[in-house]
C-alpha cells in the first residue's frame, strides 16, 4: 500500500530525518528494554511464586572490645511471592561452625538454626539478561552452645537465642529468558551482612557477620 504522499511532488513530501548511528542504537536499546519490561513486569501485576536458595559462608566478629569471632557455613532458602515492585518471603537458614564468645573465650555456639520474614524488590530487579536482587529481613535463631573445659572436652550449655537484622544482595544471570516462560531461573553470586543485636537467652555481645554465597533464583 502506498502512502498518501506518493502523489505529491518530491519537494513537497514530508522529510523524515535520517537517524545517526548513535540515535539508531539508542532507539534499538529502548525498544529492547520495553520488551523486557513488559515481559518481567506485566501491567496486571500477578503475584508469582519465588524461591532463592543460597549456599553461603559467614565470617563473624563483635563490635568494640567484646570478644566474639567465628566462622559458619550452610544453606539458606527464601520461599515467597513476588510482584512488580515488591515481594515477600519466609527465610529458613541452617549453618554449622564455631563462634567463640564470652569473657574467657571458651564459650562456643556451634550453629545457627532459624530464619524470619524477608522483604524484596520483587521483579523490579530483573534487568534484561540478568538481575540484581536486594533483600532485607530479620532473623531469629536457635544456637546450640557449649563450653570448652580446661582439662579437655566440652560441657553443654543452655542454647542461645540470638536475633538481628539481615541485608543481602544477589547478582546473577537469567537462564533462557524468552517470552514463552512464566517462571525465570537464574544463578549467581551473593553478598550479605547480618547483625546479631543480642540473645533472648544468655549474655551474647552484639556481633556482625559478612556472608559470601552462591545462589539459585527461580520465580
Amino acid at each position: 500500500m502506498l502512502g498518501p504522499s506518493v502523489n505529491q511532488h518530491p519537494t513537497k513530501r514530508p522529510n523524515k530525518p535520517v537517524q545517526t548511528e548513535a540515535e539508531a542504537a539508542e532507539a534499538e536499546d529502548a525498544a529492547v528494554a520495553a520488551v523486557y519490561r513488559d515481559l518481567f513486569r506485566p501491567k496486571h501485576n500477578p503475584g508469582r511464586f519465588h524461591i532463592v536458595a543460597r549456599a553461603q559462608y559467614s565470617i563473624g566478629s563483635s563490635f568494640g572490645n567484646s570478644s566474639l569471632s567465628g566462622r559458619t557455613g550452610g544453606a539458606q532458602v527464601d520461599i515467597g511471592q513476588s510482584f512488580n515492585f515488591i515481594g515477600y518471603a519466609l527465610t529458613l537458614r541452617g549453618e554449622g561452625g564455631t563462634i567463640d564468645f564470652g569473657a574467657n573465650g571458651r564459650s562456643q555456639m556451634t550453629g545457627l538454626l532459624g530464619g524470619g520474614p524477608t522483604l524484596t524488590l520483587g521483579r523490579l530487579g530483573f534487568l534484561q539478561r540478568g538481575y540484581l536482587d536486594f533483600r532485607v529481613g530479620y532473623d531469629f535463631f536457635f544456637a546450640p552452645t557449649r563450653e570448652r573445659l580446661l582439662e579437655g572436652g566440652a560441657a553443654r550449655l543452655p542454647a542461645m537465642l540470638p536475633h538481628g537484622p539481615r541485608a543481602q544482595l544477589n547478582l546473577g544471570l537469567l537462564l533462557s529468558p524468552d517470552r514463552s516462560r512464566k517462571l525465570f531461573h537464574g544463578v549467581g553470586l551473593g553478598l550479605g551482612y547480618q547483625v546479631l543485636v543480642g540473645s533472648f537467652r544468655g549474655d551474647l555481645p552484639p556481633s556482625q557477620f559478612l556472608q559470601f554465597a552462591l545462589h539459585y533464583s527461580g520465580g
